[in-house]
C-alpha cells in the first residue's frame, strides 16, 4: 500500500533542475533535452542560489513544494548544493532527489574547498536517502565541455543525464553511484 502511495504520488513528475539549460557547458543543458518541461532554476532566471538569508530561504521552501523530483546539477558555491538539498527535504515528504558530486570528493586532485562540499554534498544525501525521500548521489568525473579540446576524452553531457531516467526506471534504489572519464596511463 505504501508503495502505491509513492508510485502514485511520483506518477505525474514536476522537475527541478539547478543550472542554465541555455549553456551548452551545463548538465542543465542535457537535461533539458530529456524533460524539456523540467523548470530550471539559476542566477540566468533571476535566482541567486548562494542567498541563504530568511527571505530567500522563505522563497525557496515555497517554490520547492511545487517539484516532486530535484536534480542538484549544479555547482554554485561551496556548501549551497548540501543546503538547497537541505531545504529542498524541508519543503517535501515525497520525493526523489539526484544531486551530483565529483571525483574530487576521493581523489585528491581538486580544490580543497570544492572537495569538502562534495564530500558534504554526498554524506548529506545519503543521511537523508529513505522510502519516501529517496536520494541518488552521483559521483562525477570530468564533463566534457564543447569549447576545450582538452577536455575531448571526458564525459559527455548527454550520456550523464541519461542516467537519471535510468535509475528512476529500475526496480532497485541507487543512492549511491560513480562514473568516470577513462584516465590515460602514466
Amino acid at each position: 500500500m505504501k508503495k502505491d502511495l509513492r508510485l502514485k504520488f511520483l506518477a505525474n513528475r514536476k522537475i527541478l533542475i539547478t543550472g542554465n539549460p541555455a549553456d551548452s557547458r551545463t548538465l542543465a543543458s542535457g537535461f533539458a533535452k530529456i524533460y524539456p518541461d523540467a523548470t530550471f532554476i539559476s542566477k540566468s532566471n533571476g535566482w541567486d542560489l548562494s542567498d541563504f538569508s530568511d527571505q530567500s530561504v522563505d522563497r525557496l521552501l515555497n517554490f520547492f513544494k511545487n517539484f516532486n523530483t530535484f536534480i542538484n546539477a549544479s555547482y554554485i558555491g561551496p556548501l549551497v548544493q548540501t543546503k538547497l538539498l537541505d531545504i529542498y527535504w524541508q519543503s517535501q515528504k515525497y520525493a526523489d532527489v539526484f544531486n551530483f558530486g565529483s571525483t574530487h570528493e576521493y581523489d585528491g586532485l581538486g580544490d580543497s574547498e570544492y572537495s569538502q562540499s562534495k564530500i558534504a554534498l554526498r554524506n548529506r544525501s545519503l543521511e537523508l536517502n529513505t522510502y519516501r525521500f529517496r536520494t541518488h548521489h552521483i559521483v562525477l568525473g570530468g564533463i566534457k565541455n564543447p569549447f576545450d579540446p582538452g577536455t575531448a576524452t571526458f564525459l559527455d553531457i548527454d550520456t550523464i543525464c541519461q542516467i537519471v531516467p535510468w535509475i528512476l526506471s529500475q526496480d532497485f534504489n541507487v543512492p549511491l553511484m560513480g562514473i568516470d572519464q577513462r584516465k590515460e596511463a602514466w
